[in-house]
């Protein structure tokens, strides 16, 4: 009598494991790839900045090299971290963060003074998303997007458009989370 029960248990505990660590992890996984496809690209060193912490403060994070955007390489959580992790009430499970020097004005979020790193976006994502407006950049600072507030011809440009990171995460990232969940639960075993 007690085989199948330990049996049930050590299922019980696979499935808990999973739901809880690989769900979330997945969706911190979408939601990196998401944001490096949506940010800025101009060398690639803003897209591969990218940082995801785990619940016991481990973080794994892109190597911030130039180049196309890569994975960020998360290694999964254990049995008991993921059970930890999946009973902590009111707690982040996972955490996302871009440890660019950067990341403020690629985020739009700060103010500064731009300028070209190289003549045109050295990545083939930042190529397909360069917008030229054939304008001068104000000369106060202003946010990354600002391409078109002076009335000379000049040279300003940018591959995100404006605002991309409050737009991700207010209307995004919810989404990437709950595909990835639900994707998680449907392919729980079913009994």
């Amino acid at each position: 009598m007690a085989k199948p029960f330990d049996r049930l248990l050590k299922d019980w505990d696979k499935i808990v494991s999973s739901t809880v660590a690989f769900g979330p992890l997945r969706s911190a996984h979408r939601a990196v790839k998401e944001l490096q496809q949506e940010g800025p690209s101009w060398t690639g060193q803003f897209s591969n900045s990218w940082r995801i912490t785990t619940p016991d403060g481990r973080f794994f994070e892109g190597d911030g090299g130039k180049g196309e955007p890569r994975p960020v390489n998360v290694p999964l959580l254990t049995g008991p971290q993921a059970f930890k992790t999946g009973f902590a009430k009111d707690k982040v499970v996972f955490t996302i963060s871009n440890n660019s020097p950067w990341a403020g004005q690629a985020t739009d979020l700060v103010d500064d003074h731009f300028w070209r790193p190289t003549p045109e976006p050295q990545t083939s994502l930042g190529k397909k998303k360069w917008e030229r407006s054939g304008l001068k950049r104000p000369t106060e600072r202003h946010k990354r997007y600002d391409i078109y507030s002076e009335s000379d011809p000049g040279n300003a440009s940018r591959t995100a458009d404006q605002d991309w990171f409050t737009t991700y995460v207010t209307t995004k990232l919810d989404r990437a989370i709950t595909v990835e969940m639900d994707n998680m639960f449907r392919s729980l075993p079913r009994s």
